[in-house]
This record gives structure tokens, C-alpha cells and sequence, in this order.
């Protein structure tokens, strides 16, 4: 049983560089709220761990 399938050329991946990390990252930091685990707006001192 043959099959006909037409291979594709292969295209190299490019690399866009848009800043440094340590540039890009630096917005990381703790604020008044939360992002992601509880509904928007949550202050941190209503945040309960068990």
C-alpha cells in the first residue's frame, strides 16, 4: 500500500526579541489585591489559607 504525501519544506523558527527579562519581569510585586486565585478584588487581608 503506497501512500502519496507531499512533504513540506522546512522553515526555520525566528526569534523576535522584545526587551531583556529583567526588563520585562519588572513589574512583578505584591500589591493591595489579588489576581487569580480569588474574584477580582479581594483584598489580601480577607484571604484565608488553610
Amino acid at each position: 500500500m503506497e501512500q502519496n504525501v507531499e512533504k513540506q519544506e522546512y522553515e526555520t523558527p525566528n526569534l523576535t526579541v522584545h526587551g531583556s527579562i529583567e526588563t520585562i519581569t519588572q513589574g512583578g510585586a505584591s500589591g493591595a489585591v489579588t489576581d487569580a486565585a480569588f474574584p477580582a478584588g479581594t483584598p489580601f487581608q480577607d484571604i484565608t489559607f488553610s
